[in-house]
């Protein structure tokens, strides 16, 4: 396998009178391969005269005879022979490679794209919306860590053009708004980051005000090409990619996950979750995913939430952080991060035979025999194989009153 700029140097050093290449002729495109014999037989053994000169004058003869040869031969005479291709290993790139710096540390980095993915309705903007408020104020983010740039500006791009909204929250929390810069959609009503217009008022954005964080809300808002195939969303990508790496700032891009019969839940979270193309989560450096924590049997779209990185290349994965929305008084509601909530999961056959046993001696309000506690249990429908195993789950929660092989022992609430 021969690129065309390897077999065209090959036949320019060639024709310089340089000697035979080593890469294998059978290789050559047959343009290139013509070419290449047409020098060789010139400088053949016995040939009246092998000069670099003769060489040139049979490529051109050969140009005559073969009219579609004519950007070959246009690329030979236009190649400097004895030029040698310069790969820079990476030692001699590492120093002007930038470090990997962190707006908030494990979470997002500068100078590349941060995707946020929630299913519709689970509170991305929201949470969005707080950690341009956490660098605004210069309060910690959710996890403790300190901001690194108190005070700095945030841009806000409002893809799906929701300002009043924006603007209520924002007064709510008691924002420094002067601090928080919208882009809106123009004159098209519509912002489309596949069109240079809009590239470049971003680009300004940024140049004039400097921002510690670029949030860009939404991905499916921000291009009239859709999101589904590589080629939909390579280029609006990259520039935002670009745009993070000159601003050297933190970029969060705010995406929406597939659509299910049921919000997901913090178990079943995973990068399979998250729509359109594969490209999306690959040219993320950071996926954070904002899921609902299921606490009961049935979902709660206001219930407790928990933030975790889904992906990274960079870092650890740190331990998620729960997130729950409070009432604000006299309006709007307040973020609050903790621990995250224990997820729901549906009770066994051993679960509610454990439950039982508990409330069994509890409304006892005394020690009780095994076989009396066994014959009950049949009654309700357990076992007394699965009596015992319960017993055994419970541990220190249930004592013995005498030894376990003693005739008189009774089980009892610790």
């Amino acid at each position: 396998m021969l690129t065309i700029r390897l077999q065209i140097q090959a036949i320019a050093d060639l024709l310089a009178g340089l000697e035979e290449t080593s890469l294998p002729l059978d290789d050559f495109h047959e343009s290139c391969r013509t070419a290449y014999r047409a020098i060789l037989d010139v400088r053949a053994p016995g040939s009246h005269d092998a000069s670099p000169a003769a060489a040139h004058k049979a490529l051109i003869q050969l140009l005559k005879d073969r009219p579609d040869l004519g950007s070959v031969i246009s690329a030979i005479f236009a190649t400097v022979p004895g030029t040698k291709l310069d790969f820079p290993s990476l030692q001699e790139i590492a120093a002007s490679l930038p470090e990997v710096t962190w707006l908030w540390p494990d979470w997002i980095p500068r100078g590349m794209i941060t995707l946020l993915g929630a299913a519709p309705g689970t509170g991305k903007s929201y949470l969005a919306l707080d950690l341009a408020r956490c660098i605004i104020a210069g309060d910690k983010f959710p996890d403790g860590a300190p901001v690194p740039q108190p005070g700095a500006n945030v841009i806000y791009v409002d893809a799906e053009d929701c300002p009043q909204i924006i603007r209520q929250r924002a007064e709510l929390w008691h924002m420094d708004t002067s601090r928080l810069f919208l882009m809106q959609p123009g004159e098209r009503l519509f912002i489309d980051f596949s069109q240079t217009t809009d590239q470049d008022r971003l680009v300004e954005m940024s140049h004039s005000l400097a921002p510690a964080l670029i949030v860009v809300d939404s991905l499916s808002t921000i291009s009239s090409k859709g999101e589904n195939n590589v080629e939909d969303v390579r280029e609006v990508l990259g520039f935002l990619n670009r745009l993070a790496l000159d601003a050297q700032c933190g970029l969060l891009l705010v995406h929406h996950l597939r659509k299910r019969g049921v919000p997901p839940s913090a178990d079943a979270l995973s990068l399979d979750d998250f729509r359109g193309s594969s490209h999306i989560i690959a040219i993320a450096r950071s996926v954070l995913g904002l899921s609902i924590v299921q606490t009961g049997p049935q979902p709660d779209r206001s219930g407790p939430l928990r933030l975790e990185v889904v992906k990274t290349n960079l870092a650890r994965y740190p331990e998620p952080i729960g997130v729950e929305f409070l009432p604000q008084h006299p309006d709007g509601v307040v973020l609050r991060y903790g621990e995250p909530a224990q997820q729901y999961h549906q009770p066994t056959k051993a679960d509610e035979c454990a439950e039982w046993l508990l409330c069994t001696l509890e409304e006892a309000g005394q020690p009780m025999k095994p076989a009396e506690i066994v014959e009950q249990a049949e009654a309700a429908g357990f076992s007394r194989s699965g009596v015992f195993r319960a017993r055994k789950a419970l541990g220190d929660r249930i004592r013995n009153t005498a030894g376990e092989q003693n005739p008189n022992n009774l089980w009892a609430l610790a």
